[in-house]
């Protein structure tokens, strides 16, 4: 009878710590992933982005070889097309905005 109550008040105590625990890992995952966006964004203030730092973000971002960057327009907005080869050998074209650097598909 009494290690049912000691397996009982063990059991409560995870439950009542367990939000706490996955809340914590949670907003520590949130947290790098705004500092890398933050840091990716960082160099919007200095006039736009390179053609080198989009090949460079979008690496990062989606990882394997870049194969071509080229300038066009899209929606009026000018964007850098940039057409890259995943790890898995996909070919994948994504848009950068020239001005924000935002990525888009």
């Amino acid at each position: 009878m009494k290690s049912s109550r000691t397996f009982l008040r063990h059991f409560i105590l995870l439950l009542a710590l367990l939000p706490g625990l996955c809340a914590a890992s949670w907003q520590g995952g949130i947290a790098s992933e705004r500092e890398a966006y933050r840091h990716d964004f960082r160099w919007a203030q200095d006039g736009g982005v390179s053609r080198e730092k989009a090949a460079s973000m979008v690496k990062r971002r989606y990882g394997g070889k870049i194969l071509s960057v080229s300038e066009t327009r899209r929606k009026g907005q000018a964007v850098y097309r940039v057409k890259g080869l995943s790890d898995k050998s996909q070919v994948y074209v994504v848009f950068v905005d020239k001005r924000s650097g935002r990525i888009s598909r």
